[in-house]
């Protein structure tokens, strides 16, 4: 038989807080939980003190562009870092490129243009054999593997079409996306400006 006194623990709470933010791009979603333990002996039950964390995220992304001014015509290359700070490798993953899509009245302009057979795909700075790239009015590399606390990186140029704004304040912001089972997607991205 178990004996009168005993004690119980269990938590309360948890939730996520979004950063306000101006596009779901700008904004930054965190699980955020608290936790309070509750303590019975006999007849006198006493709560702890409430501790809050953060849940972070696995892979982080990052995006670079060479070099950061174009005129029409111009090669810009991207790199893109995915790493992995967790102990458990990351397969399969979708990366998309939407090659700085915009909308210009009802149109989707696309002002860069993948030049074909230019990524190549490092893991852990190793160049692999080779990378699944699917184009369209994006790009697309499949298949991608990020191990365990390692990282990635795929590199690959592009040209500056007639699409590109080239006004002195013209700019393209082109973004990364990474998505795959089991995670949340990530994204970056990174502008270059139209040259003086």
């Amino acid at each position: 038989a178990f004996p009168r006194k005993y004690f119980v623990i269990y938590s309360l709470h948890s939730y996520y807080y979004i950063e306000g933010g101006k596009t779901p791009s700008e904004r930054n979603i965190m699980a955020i939980f608290t936790n309070q333990a509750q303590l019975s002996y006999g007849d006198v039950t006493t709560s702890s003190n409430v501790a809050v964390g953060e849940i972070l995220e696995a892979l982080s992304i990052s995006k670079t562009a060479i070099p950061s001014t174009y005129t029409t015509g111009d090669s810009i290359a991207y790199v893109i870092n995915i790493v992995n700070s967790s102990s458990t490798p990351i397969t399969g993953l979708s990366v998309s490129d939407d090659l700085g899509a915009y909308q210009f009245n009802e149109t989707s302009l696309v002002p860069l243009t993948y030049v074909d057979d230019s990524a190549k795909y490092f893991i852990n700075g190793v160049l692999q054999p080779s990378v699944d790239v699917n184009v369209g009015t994006e790009i697309v590399f499949s298949g991608i593997d990020v191990p365990a606390n390692g990282n990635v990186a795929i590199v690959y140029s592009t040209t500056v079409n007639d699409f590109a704004p080239v006004s002195i304040d013209g700019f393209i912001t082109n973004t990364v996306r990474a998505t795959g089972a089991g995670i949340t997607p990530i994204e970056a991205s990174e502008t270059i400006y139209a040259s003086a």
